[in-house]
């Protein structure tokens, strides 16, 4: 697993051992990144779930200004932290040690917003569906916001509140949706 362009091309990042995780492939990482090249770039992201931060470091090597990691599991957040400093990104990283929920709460009361929103839940628990359906209603999302999603292709994501599916695209046992705020009609 590595950073797959911009400034930190090429850089290994480190990751957990003996836990039954799932990191994002470089090809799918790859083919999130092609996909995003035509919307508007993310300044602020938000990465949950993050696991390693693959999909935050990534955006941060490509440009963005600002990453905020949730991670609940203290193990995941040490490595976190580690491929942070590893890139250099420390002054434009945050990492949030805590569940999605309480986390997205937490940073919606300290007003922040996101233009681009990771998210790549456990799958087969249903937490991409009730993680969408939080941040349909958040106001954590920049008017522009784009989310995007990596599930299982099992999991049905066709009617989430207040947002509408721009894209889907499937690699494998991984399906990505990309989501925007639906028009007011």
């Amino acid at each position: 697993m590595r950073v797959i362009g911009g400034k930190c091309k090429g850089k290994k990042l480190f990751a957990l051992k003996g836990l039954s995780l799932r990191p994002t492939s470089d090809r799918v990482k790859e083919a999130i990144f092609d996909i995003l090249q035509k919307y508007p770039s993310g300044q602020n992201v938000l990465d949950l779930f993050a696991g390693t931060g693959a999909l935050g470091l990534e955006a941060l090597s490509r440009g963005a200004q600002k990453a905020v990691f949730m991670e609940q599991s203290s193990r995941s957040c040490a490595v976190l932290r580690r491929n942070i400093e590893a890139c250099r990104f420390s002054g434009q990283s945050e990492v949030v040690s805590k569940a999605v929920q309480a986390g997205l709460r937490a940073l919606e009361e300290r007003g922040d917003s996101f233009d681009l929103v990771f998210l790549d839940p456990p799958y087969g628990k249903g937490l991409a569906y009730r993680t969408l359906e939080i941040l349909s209603r958040s106001r954590i999302l920049s008017v522009n916001a784009l989310i995007v999603a990596e599930h299982s292709p099992d999991e049905d994501l066709s009617s989430i509140s207040f947002l509408e599916r721009i894209d889907r695209r499937r690699y494998g046992g991984t399906e990505v949706s990309l989501f925007r705020r639906k028009e007011k009609e």
